[in-house]
């Protein structure tokens, strides 16, 4: 990966922006080896100025292989989204660590996947503790699929989910957990949450 930002990642990094916030920056995010890098935008939500969203920038440049039905395998380009309150400084750390394990480690991610360890990792006293990913419902009516060149991104929304929270979807599916969410209206931008289960 080049040290500047692609032309296509530009025009990536503009048509998020300009959906999910406003005064936008980009800071750029390395492994502990200081090789890899992602580009990490932050902004404020248009609506709250106490929430502030942040996105991968670069993540689909890397394969992204997804099972199908038919057991074939389809690579589907996608990009990564969090939002939490502005206190919540290490939400970008978050988002790096989460697409380093896409870029670097070849993990699959798609909407109901779940990355173990990663909140706590950042946020060692909360009950959330692991990510779960699903499709960015806050910009539904805005955010489509981009389509460039080389690529179709996709958006993933990242959820903090708790140790109960990841049993209870692993039991029961991950559209019964969401129900949940939806039934007790929990606050998916507070990491201090309450466990919903």
């Amino acid at each position: 990966m080049s040290q500047q930002a692609s032309e296509e990642n530009k025009n990536l990094s503009n048509y998020i922006t300009n959906i999910v916030g406003v005064n936008k920056m980009i800071e750029r995010h390395y492994d502990r080896e200081k090789k890899n890098f992602i580009d990490i935008f932050t902004c404020d939500d248009p609506l709250y100025p106490g929430i502030k969203i942040c996105g991968t920038i670069g993540v689909s440049d890397h394969p992204n292989k997804i099972e199908m039905n038919d057991n074939s395998f389809k690579n589907i380009p996608i990009e990564l989204l969090i939002g939490g309150y502005r206190e919540f400084r290490m939400l970008a750390n978050i988002l790096s660590t989460s697409g380093f394990y896409i870029t670097k480690n070849g993990w699959e991610c798609q909407p109901g996947s779940v990355f173990m360890r990663i909140v706590e990792m950042y946020f060692e006293t909360s009950e959330m503790k692991h990510i779960m990913f699903i499709s960015p419902f806050l910009w539904q009516d805005k955010l489509q699929p981009l389509k460039l060149e080389t690529k179709t991104v996709h958006w993933l929304l990242c959820i903090p989910i708790s140790d109960e929270e990841l049993e209870y979807k692993n039991a029961n599916g991950t559209s019964a957990l969401e129900d949940i969410f939806q039934e007790k209206d929990i606050d998916i931008f507070d990491i201090n949450r309450k466990s919903a289960v």
